[in-house]
């Protein structure tokens, strides 16, 4: 008994101290809230200090950013009132210039144009500012040269000076435009603009077609005129050599024209003349070229063409010069004027061996024409043409050794290749220097020369024909100041 009242003593002691555990911690958890309460009303009061200083750091922040927007405002302002002022500074200047300009931007767009443009190409600014430059004027300037000097040419480069660009524009026709091209850099926005200047040279390139056509054709007919012609001939012959085809030449002079100026004053004879040369051009190929050789002659140049069919070309124009009436506004109504003429024909490589030599026998047989009575055509079908000596021409054949051997009776004919002497005597031997003494010349000039032939004549003289084998072209011209007209 006594040892179980022990252990109910013992359980309630134990019960006890559990419960006063218990209540120690309940104790400790209220003072533990009640200092977190403590502790959240302190920070409860702070809060609204926090607040407000959380507010202040939000709104300087803020303002910070205001002013840096409003300062980014202000420089895009003022770099656009600077870029403004430049083109307005550039439209300016632009304004004043003379030739057509555009201003345009790195997309091709026309941001300005100058007054001379609207005037130069009809163009109105609704239709030109803000457009690309290939959209103006219904597409008028999409010109495929404009397009490789500004997609091709001018990015690689800076600028393009003096292009020439030639287009049929709808509204005012066929323009040749000079373009030059500028870029022009912005440092302040880091823009880039396009300076175009169109100048149109339409004007000036005709008249420098009509200098150039007045500089080779001869005012007055129309014709090639001299200097030209000498030209052109020089290019057939080197065409003729090079490919191996002849060609001929005509040479013509109006029969009697001095006699119709006489009659019929000069104007009239101007009248005449272009009608003459109207005649011959009408009765060419379109390869055929006629020149006017100096006053009433004129020069015709027929390529691949032989002197038979030059000949009948020739008769074509005087069968039509027949039937043609000419007249001049000068003469009183119902007066006409007939023409005749005279002509020599010559084929290159057969009668001559360059141009000096081709025109003197083309002169030639036009005197020839002339001598036998005029109105006619002479064809020259010698291949060594040898012509009449100029009176007072005397000859001395030189032997070696220096002594005098035959001076020459009479000279038959002569050319540059070669001469024809009559003699009294005999000429013994070959190879001789030829002694020339030019008329009203006491100092000849000598060129070695060779017998090519003699014979005697019926006259009993002797006719000894002799030739030039190493004569150079110093030796031919002074040979040919001994030359006179076809015989």
């Amino acid at each position: 008994m006594k040892d179980k009242k022990k252990i109910e003593e013992s359980f309630k002691a134990k019960k006890f101290f559990e419960g006063i555990t218990f209540w120690q911690k309940q104790i400790a958890g209220l003072e533990a809230l009640k200092a977190r309460l403590k502790h959240n009303k302190e920070e409860l009061k702070k809060f609204p200090q926090r607040l407000h200083n959380q507010v202040e750091i939000r709104t300087a922040a803020e303002r910070i950013v205001i002013k840096q927007l409003h300062h980014e405002i202000e420089h895009r302002k003022q770099a656009e009132r600077i870029t403004q002022d430049a083109l307005t500074y550039v439209e300016s200047i632009v304004a004043t210039v003379r030739e057509p300009l555009l201003i345009l931007d790195t997309d091709l767009r026309v941001i300005s144009a100058n007054r001379s443009f609207y005037r130069s190409f009809k163009a109105e600014p609704e239709g030109t500012e803000r457009k690309h430059i290939y959209d103006l004027g219904n597409r008028q300037w999409d010109i495929p040269k404009l397009r490789e000097l500004l997609e091709d040419i001018l990015p690689r480069t800076t600028s393009f000076d003096n292009f020439e660009v030639e287009h049929d524009f709808p509204d005012i026709g066929k323009r040749i435009m000079l373009l030059n091209a500028r870029k022009i850099y912005q440092k302040t926005n880091r823009t880039q603009l396009i300076l175009l200047a169109i100048e149109d040279i339409t004007e000036r390139k005709d008249l420098e077609e009509k200098l150039e056509a007045l500089a080779s054709h001869d005012e007055l007919t129309g014709c090639v005129n001299f200097r030209n012609m000498m030209q052109l001939l020089e290019k057939e012959i080197v065409r003729s050599q090079r490919y191996k085809k002849q060609f001929s030449v005509i040479m013509i002079d109006v029969d009697d024209f001095k006699s119709k100026n006489d009659a019929y004053g000069h104007q009239v004879g101007n009248d005449v003349l272009v009608a003459f040369a109207a005649v011959i051009k009408n009765s060419l190929r379109s390869i055929d070229t006629i020149g006017r050789y100096g006053g009433e002659e004129f020069l015709v140049i027929l390529p691949e063409t032989d002197a038979p069919h030059a000949f009948l070309i020739l008769e074509r124009i005087r069968k039509k010069l027949a039937q043609t009436k000419i007249t001049s506004p000068n003469l009183k109504a119902g007066v006409e004027v007939t023409l005749r003429f005279s002509a020599g024909i010559v084929a290159f490589p057969h009668n001559a061996k360059d141009l000096k030599e081709l025109i003197w026998v083309a002169d030639n047989a036009l005197l020839q024409a002339k001598h036998e009575g005029k109105n006619r055509t002479v064809v020259e079908k010698r291949k060594m043409i040898r012509l009449s000596p100029k009176p007072g021409t005397r000859i001395e054949i030189v032997d070696p050794s220096g002594k005098v051997n035959v001076e020459a009776l009479r000279i038959g004919d002569i050319s540059k290749e070669g001469i024809l002497l009559l003699s009294t005597q005999d000429i013994l031997g070959e190879d001789f220097l030829c002694r020339i003494y030019r008329p009203k010349d006491r100092s000849p000039f000598e060129l070695a020369c060779k017998v090519k032939h003699k014979g005697r004549a019926k006259d009993e003289l002797y006719r000894v024909g002799i030739c030039f084998p190493d004569i150079s072209e110093s030796g031919k011209e002074e040979l040919s100041q001994c030359i006179g007209p076809s015989r």
